[in-house]
């Protein structure tokens, strides 16, 4: 009987020890888990609107290849006469050209290259004597084909280092094969390089490179919309045109009613800036020719086109070598903008519209 007594009281024991054990688990688990809190509202002011600002232009050269000083340029006459001589070849690569008058209203280029020839460059065309001026301004060395009496004599008389065709014939080659054809002549940067090379003719330049570029895309304050440009020449002859784009910036080139197009690209000419100058071109007295003269030296008014804007400028040479100064009319020098710089010299501003 006391057994039986003694065996349950064990096992009420037992009982008691693991509800006891039970309890305390429980309690330890709770302590464990902590009730959730009810989060702070937490209340965010509205941050205040910003200003609007300006948005600054994009610094788009478009692959402007950007003068070296220290690179002695070439300048190359290129024909404008006619649809004989399209698509011209180089006008895309040059960094700057100038279009001027000729006899019986035509124009003729002059394509100036600081390490950026082509391969193919032309139709290289015979020289005028007052091209030279401009290509002194730059000490280039200056590539033609032939040239006028007073030119041949100027080249001679003034020092200039050139390449003619009529004497380096290497420096040149026909695209067709019709003797008559004179307007068919190329060059290419190797040619001119090894003809300039064979020749001894330096290949740093004396003179100082006469302009700056904004390190943006600045547009000019003050002025006059610029976004379609018209150019006569004469009353009769060459004229051409420029139409802006907004998106790229840069003026699609128009010549003789049509778009300019680059025979190395295959795409139309895209100019930066556009410089017109206003210079007179008497004709020379008796010349049998119909030649002209250009009144180069002295002061004068024109443009400075770019980025849609028109602003009045003006332009002072002392001396046939001397390099143009060209002036804004708050009286600071005019600087660049990084692309294609055109420079139009015209008789007589009346002849150009910009709208």
């Amino acid at each position: 009987m006391l057994g039986k007594r003694a065996l349950l009281a064990v096992m009420m024991l037992a009982l008691l020890f693991l509800y006891s054990c039970g309890d305390r688990q429980a309690q330890v688990g709770a302590e464990e888990t902590p009730a959730a809190e009810t989060p702070d509202i937490v209340v965010v002011e509205p941050s205040p609107t910003p200003e609007p600002t300006e948005t600054p232009p994009p610094d788009d050269n478009s692959g402007f290849v950007v003068p070296d000083p220290n690179v002695r340029p070439v300048a190359v006459m290129i024909d404008n006469q006619g649809d004989k001589v399209l698509p011209q070849g180089g006008i895309s690569q040059a960094q700057i050209v100038y279009e001027i008058l000729t006899e019986g209203g035509i124009t003729r280029f002059m394509a100036i290259f600081w390490d950026t020839m082509p391969d193919m460059i032309g139709p290289v065309r015979s020289s005028r004597h007052y091209f030279l001026d401009f290509a002194m301004e730059y000490d280039a060395i200056y590539t033609h084909f032939g040239g006028s009496d007073y030119a041949k004599a100027d080249i001679k008389k003034l020092g200039i280092n050139n390449i003619d065709g009529l004497v380096h014939g290497n420096a040149f080659w026909d695209i067709t094969n019709d003797p008559k054809n004179w307007q068919d002549s190329y060059t290419s940067r190797e040619r001119v390089l090894k003809e300039a090379e064979r020749l001894k003719y330096a290949t740093t330049p004396k003179k100082i490179f006469p302009f700056k570029y904004h390190d943006q895309m600045t547009i000019p304050e003050g002025g006059q919309t610029a976004e379609e440009i018209s150019i006569k020449f004469a009353s009769s002859g060459s004229n051409c045109g420029y139409s802006y784009d907004p998106v790229t910036k840069l003026y699609k080139r128009i010549r003789m009613g049509k778009p300019h197009m680059e025979r190395n690209t295959g795409e139309q000419v895209s100019v930066r800036n556009i410089i017109i100058l206003k210079m007179a071109s008497p004709p020379i007295p008796n010349d049998k020719y119909g030649r002209i003269n250009l009144n180069d030296i002295g002061t004068g008014e024109g443009w400075y086109i770019t980025g849609g804007k028109a602003v009045k400028l003006t332009w002072s040479k002392k001396a046939r070598d001397a390099q143009t100064v060209l002036t804004l009319e708050s009286g600071e020098p005019l600087v660049l903008n990084k692309g294609q710089t055109w420079i139009e010299i015209v008789p007589n501003l009346n002849n150009v519209e910009i709208k």
